[in-house]
């Protein structure tokens, strides 16, 4: 897939980033929990040395101390001399090194360690002290002291642990028991240690580095969704959408493409509906002022005819003007560049001048428009221009729809920061179908009755970019059809929202 080798890819820096952190957080932890196994496993292996030596010493000493003994003969062998080879043991006649030897060699349970006795005479022989120097296991064990753990290197040269222990009765001097083990076998032990915990971290790292894997693809896959959907939309392809949204940031930025490519797809309908109609509605006055001026160029027409004609192009004219006028307005709101009134004007004396330039077209249908207003209106700041286009196309429509010998109420009510304004005709009505569509440029609900009733269907979305654009809010209601129609608007004295 696209990016998937690149090292610039979100996917690639990812994994490096979080494989970095994952291999030196582990290799921290490793280094610091094995320097804590190592030290825990030999201050363990030291305890167990002590252990058995004390389990020994016991024995021993019940063995060769059966009756108390409270004299020892000479010194034997002289300092630090080992109890091996001799035929009878000092202190008890009836004991043997062979049963030393014996005892010694039960403790089977005991293994890879070395047990030697040593017995100190009463007068130590000259050197004795320095031997001791060079065997602190035997010094703390002559002086009383707890057994101690002490390493150095043995007869055959390799390092070895030593700890002693005084096995004593009476007053007498006391034979010490010397237990010795390789420290390899310690070292065997940590290294195993070692293995297990570097197996463990191996293990722990194989499965984060598989999340991070699985992390990574769950964020980037649905990139590369939007990625391809970006292409298909890039493309033309403005129907496709992305599919298999996730309850995510991620998913939150799929379902805002979809809006995006909705909101494309429809300005793209828009547009050529828009180009659609404003040919449909050019066409048909252009075609009527070329037709016109054709007769009166080339034809000889009656004085009457020619009249005629000439207010049909006069009436076609200020119709592409007005269309014109409303489009170039409509486009201001939409690009916000429409500059809002600030100016007071009195809804009394606009409402009943208004209602004077439409009197006569609600005469020549018989309709009776009847107004509502109350005595303390107070003034609002806006544009009178765009007031009257508001104002002019919604009373413009609720005279074109109501037939003749209906009624138009045009009714004001005050409120604390804004004014409501309802236009209720006894007209055609709308059905409830159409209700959602009105406020969309060149939408006609009822497209066969609409070629008898000029209008080009941009009123409405230009009384609505108004209305908003000064803060306020339009609503149009209907019972239904042949029930009468209400456009209700809220107007703020002052505008609340300024075009950019």
């Amino acid at each position: 897939m696209i990016g998937r080798l690149r090292m610039t890819s979100i996917r690639t820096r990812l994994l490096l980033a979080y494989g970095s952190i994952l291999l030196i957080g582990f290799a921290a932890l490793a280094i610091v929990a094995g320097r804590q196994i190592s030290s825990s496993a030999r201050a363990d292996y030291e305890r167990r040395l002590i252990g058995e030596l004390e389990l020994i010493a016991r024995r021993v000493e019940r063995d060769i101390y059966g009756p108390p003994i409270n004299s020892f003969p000479e010194p034997f062998g002289g300092p630090g001399c080992r109890f091996n080879g001799q035929d009878r043991f000092p202190g008890r006649s009836a004991f043997s090194s062979d049963d030393l030897d014996d005892i010694i060699e039960s403790f089977d349970d005991h293994r890879g360690g070395d047990l030697a006795l040593f017995w100190l005479a009463d007068e130590p022989r000259n050197g004795l002290s320095r031997w001791l120097r060079d065997h602190q296991e035997v010094d703390a064990a002559v002086g009383g002291e707890n057994a101690i753990v002490v390493e150095r290197r043995g007869e055959n040269g390799q390092p070895t642990l030593y700890t002693a222990t005084a096995i004593g009765a009476g007053g007498g001097p006391p034979l010490i028991l010397q237990l010795s083990a390789p420290l390899a076998t310690l070292q065997m032990l940590i290294w195993e240690r070692w293995a297990l915990l570097g197996a463990i971290v191996v293990l722990v790292g194989a499965l984060s580095l598989a999340a991070t894997v699985w992390v990574s693809r769950s964020i980037i896959q649905p990139l590369y969704a939007l990625h391809e959907s970006a292409l298909r939309l890039s493309a033309g392809d403005f129907a496709h959408r992305v599919a298999d949204i996730r309850r995510d940031e991620v998913g939150a930025v799929a379902r805002a493409f979809n809006d995006m490519a909705q909101q494309v797809e429809s300005m793209l309908e828009e547009q050529r509906a828009f180009a659609s109609n404003i040919s449909h509605e050019l066409r048909t006055p252009l075609t009527t002022i070329r037709l016109r001026s054709e007769a009166l160029r080339y034809d000889a027409l009656a004085d009457d005819l020619t009249q005629q004609y000439v207010a049909e192009i006069d009436d076609e004219v200020r119709r592409l003007g007005s269309l014109v006028e409303d489009l170039a307005l409509l486009a201001r709101f939409d690009a916000g560049r429409a500059e809002l009134g600030q100016s007071e004007i009195d809804l009394r004396r606009f409402v009943g001048s208004l209602t004077q330039q439409l009197q006569p077209q609600a005469t020549a249908k018989h309709i009776d428009m009847q107004l509502r207003l109350p005595d303390d209106l107070v003034p609002v700041h806006a544009s009178l221009n765009h007031l009257t286009v508001v104002f002019r196309n919604l009373l413009d429509n609720a005279l074109k729809y109501t037939p003749a010998g209906g009624q138009v109420m045009w009714a004001v009510a005050p409120g604390p920061e804004s004014v409501c304004i309802k236009i209720t005709d006894t007209g055609c009505g709308v059905d409830p179908a159409h209700l959602p569509h009105l406020f969309e440029r060149f939408y006609r609900a009822d497209k066969a009755r609409s070629r008898d009733i000029p209008g080009s269907g941009l009123g409405l979305a230009l009384v609505q970019s108004i209305v908003q654009a000064y803060g306020g809010q339009i609503t149009i209601n209907s019972p239904g059809l042949g029930r009468g129609t209400t456009v209700t608007i809220v107007w703020p004295y002052r505008p609340t929202v300024i075009a950019q």
